[in-house]
This record gives structure tokens, sequence and C-alpha cells, in this order.
């Protein structure tokens, strides 16, 4: 059996489970939530939901009331199976031990998030973990395989909202056109100030004309110290 641990963010009623070693949610997790636009009432889909987190966020702190959260991997299914139960959002998040490559819903959703893995396996040296290979390799979930998925079943119009490594923006837009959606918000998430974006948080829509808002950064720190903006996301001023 895996260890794992339980760690509290935001508020202490959001516990997210995840393992001890091998792959952990990061910042760009948490920036995504908050960045998703997402209307209380509509069903949305978690792509890749891992231990939970951005399903949990959505579910305590945006009070979205219909979270399909999707993981394959039977490991991190787990954790997200456990944050669930801790922080009793079951009525809020359906739970999918599935690969969105195969996943057919008779329905279409009126939204989706994703924090996807963007690094090629061939760039550089992969962990030997599968289950952290796969979280942060594109070795199962390419972003073809989800603008493919979201052009079936997402409604007409639809949000698709992504945060994605900032280097490798150009896959993005290459697989949002290839699957007719249109980017039209971008922020950039900036470690400090003079320091050029590592992430990027995208916000894309299904059948949509061409215009997109370049949005203020997102600076994690100014001159090493925690932002305003961030300090506002961590103390869970949301809605």
């Amino acid at each position: 059996m895996f260890e794992n641990t339980v760690d509290p963010i935001i508020k202490g009623d959001i516990q997210i489970f995840q393992p001890k070693n091998g792959f952990r949610f990061g910042v760009d997790s948490v920036y995504l939530a908050w960045f998703s636009q997402i209307s209380v009432n509509k069903r949305i889909i978690d792509i890749g939901s891992g231990s939970g987190v951005i399903s949990a966020l959505l579910a305590k702190l945006k009070n979205v009331k219909s979270i399909d959260a999707l993981e394959m991997q039977p490991i991190m299914f787990n954790c997200l199976q456990r944050t669930v139960d801790v922080c009793q959002i079951q009525n809020n998040v359906k739970l999918l031990n599935l690969d969105i490559r195969s996943y057919r819903p008779d329905f279409q959703y009126d939204g989706a998030v994703c924090n996807p893995p963007y690094r090629d396996p061939s760039s550089g040296r992969v962990p030997e973990d599968e289950t952290e290979l796969n979280a942060r390799f594109t070795t199962t979930m390419t972003a073809d395989d989800i603008f493919s998925f979201c052009r079936s079943f997402l409604k007409f119009g639809a949000p698709l909202f992504l945060s994605y490594d900032a280097d490798m923006m150009p896959v993005l837009f290459e697989s949002a056109h290839k699957y007719n959606f249109e980017a039209k918000r971008l922020m950039p998430v900036c470690p400090d100030v003079n320091i050029k974006p590592k992430v990027i948080l995208m916000e894309f829509r299904k059948g949509a004309k061409r215009e997109l808002s370049f949005e203020s950064p997102l600076y994690q720190k100014i001159n090493g110290e925690p932002s305003p903006l961030h300090n506002k996301i961590f103390s869970g001023e949301w809605i």
C-alpha cells in the first residue's frame, strides 16, 4: 500500500490526500481553480483530476454543484476518493475512474477544467515512478486528447480552462484550432516581477470567434514577498 499525506489547503475543511512520494499538486492547480469561471449550477468535468484539488476547491470555494472528476491512474484515483470523502463533497463530485481517450458520455458538458501533463517524455530524464511519469509527461494524455474530447462532449460555446507550461503555449493553439476552439482569455503566471512566466492560465471556447483578452500577470511574489493577489487566492476570497 502506498503512503500518502493529508494536506489542508486554504481552509481547514479542504484537505487533500496525495502520495507522500512522487507526484504532488502544485500552486498551478490552485491558480487554475481560481481562474476558472464556472457557473454554480452547470455540469462540468475535471479532466485528469489527480488527487482532487481542483474539484475540491471548485466545490468548496465556488459552490459548483455538479463536477465529474475523471482520473485513470489507480493510486491517484484512490487519493481522489479520499479527498472527496474528507471534504464531504460527495453531493457535488461524481468520481470517474476512466481514461479520457475512451470515455464517451451520452450528454454534453457545460464546461471543462484541466491541469494536464505537458512535458514530452523525449525531452529529458523521466521519473521511474509510473504514476508521476503519467502525471507530468504526455504519455497518457496530450493536448490533442483534451481538445478532441471537448469537441465532442462540450456544448457549443462552452469553456475549457487549462493551465500549461508557458514555453509550450503554441501546442495549445495548434490543438485548439484543429478542434474548433478559440482562446478567449490568457493570464501569465510569473514567479516574481521581471521574471518571465513559467505557467499560463487559459480559457478556450468551443466554436467561438477569434478575439483574445490578455489579462494582467498573476505574480506569485513581488520582490521576494507573496503578492497581494497570491495572498487573496490563498485566503479563499474567491466570490
